[in-house]
This record gives structure tokens, sequence and C-alpha cells, in this order.
């Protein structure tokens, strides 16, 4: 090795050994922030289950805590209730108006209308909620039974029949 050679390298090595020591940061230990967030996923077979939207603005399931699910307007209220606490730390949230219970709840509910349609009335508009909201409620009361397809029956209109559509 050369004379120029052997000085690059202890050049080399000591300014390798300066830029790692010098930054300035000193260790820490373990910075606890809390449990994890968590989110159940329903499988297959699980009857009754709540649509809420992710933060991709996808619908998302999860799956009531009565399996199979006690019944279609069970699941509504979930719904209009909004998601908990531990759903909105997992990045969950509706589209859909929050729904009081104490001055609203009696005027939500569902009603069939025929062996394969079921109504889903609501207290707020729904000719002009979005479509996200409009397949949250529609995924979720269809989520009993495939078969039904729901009408949406709110203050202002009623639409529908339509069927859950779940896009990728």
């Amino acid at each position: 090795m050369t004379r120029t050679r052997a000085a690059a390298a202890a050049l080399a090595l000591l300014l390798g050994g300066a830029l790692l020591t010098g930054c300035g940061i000193k260790p820490t230990g373990v910075v606890e922030s809390g449990a994890a967030a968590k989110v159940v996923v329903p499988g297959p077979g699980t009857k009754g289950t709540v649509y809420l939207v992710s933060a991709d603005g996808r619908l998302f399931p999860v799956p009531d805590r009565e399996q199979p699910s006690v019944s279609e307007a069970s699941l509504l209220i979930r719904l209009l209730v909004g998601p908990s606490e531990a759903q909105k730390a997992a990045g969950l949230e509706t589209r859909l108006p929050v729904l009081d219970l104490k001055k609203q709840g009696a005027s939500a509910g569902t009603t069939v209308i025929s062996d394969d349609t079921i109504g889903v009335g609501v207290p707020f508009k729904v000719a002009t909620l979005s479509e996200t909201a409009r397949q949250q409620l529609v995924c979720t009361v269809a989520s009993t039974d495939p078969r039904y397809q729901v009408v949406l029956l709110g203050p202002d209109a009623d639409v529908g029949p339509a069927r859950c559509e779940l896009g990728d």
C-alpha cells in the first residue's frame, strides 16, 4: 500500500468516525404511546355487519357483537350512533349524520316492504347523501340477508331500491 492510499484510508476512518459520533442525538429508552388500535374484520358467514369508512374512503366491515345479529334495526342504530373511540383511533369514520339517540332514536328503523326489499327510515335527508353514505346504510342493513335490496326512507325522499355494491 502506498503512502497516499494509507493516508486516504486513515482520513476516511477519522472522518467516518466523526460523522457517526457528531450528530448530537443521544440515545433514549422506549417511549410508550399507548396500545395499538384494534379492529376486528368479519370472516365468511358473518351475519350482521356495520359498514364504516376507512381513511381511503372505502367501506370497512365491522361485525356486530351479536352473531348472528339480533336485527336489522339494531345494526342500523349502531351505524347511526357512529364509530366508537377505538374505531376512530383505528382511522374509521362515518359519512352519515351522527344520530342523537335521545332526540332522534325513535325516528330510525327498518320495515319489510316485500320478501326481498327492506325499508330503512332515517331522520335526515337521504336525497343529498353521498354514494358512500348511502352504501353504508344499504350494506349494513343488507348484511343480515344478502337477498335484501334496500330503500332509504327519509323526510325528503325515498331512494332506491339498491343493493350492497362493495367495489375494490
